[in-house]
């Protein structure tokens, strides 16, 4: 027999956690270092990292159209964390770089999640983070190949 509490569960927990995490840059990162920062910004912040990268790439790595990448980041580029450049690869591409201030911030994001991963090995240990971040990364492929299956008329899983 399934027990579908338990089924439901696993959504409960995702989504209180992405609500404390969120809650937490809330208080450790944006009212700290930038008050009108959204949390909802950190992840494509984060992926233009300290050598750059274009919007398409961001929008592949974070799985979201490039239509919603470019609307967050413009709004990332009139707050002054990040430029368009040209790429000197494909003229057609911008790439996107940290402003001085933007690589300021990304630095003390870059500390408060070093802080917070700390507290979460001395709260389950070294390993068992390793193990749930491993658990993570194959959940996250499994719906990628999931993803890509349904796109090509498939039922796989």
């Amino acid at each position: 027999m399934i027990d579908y509490h338990k089924q439901a569960v696993l959504f409960k927990q995702l989504y209180v956690l992405k609500k404390l995490t969120d809650d937490w840059g809330d208080k450790n990162i944006c009212h700290l270092h930038q008050p009108h920062f959204n949390m909802a910004f950190l992840p494509f912040f984060m992926a233009v990292g300290l050598s750059g990268k274009s919007s398409s790439a961001i929008a592949a790595d974070l799985k979201v159209s490039r239509q919603a990448t470019g609307k967050i980041m413009k709004e990332l580029e009139q707050s002054g964390l990040i430029k368009a450049e040209k790429s000197t690869i494909d003229a057609r591409a911008n790439l996107l770089q940290l402003t001085e201030e933007g690589r300021k911030f990304y630095l003390q994001v870059a500390q408060q999640a070093s802080l917070l991963s700390s507290k979460y090995e001395k709260l389950i240990g070294k390993k068992q983070l390793e193990m749930m971040t491993e658990t993570m990364e194959k959940m996250i492929h499994f719906h990628e190949k999931l993803n890509q299956c349904h796109l090509l008329g498939g039922t796989c899983g």
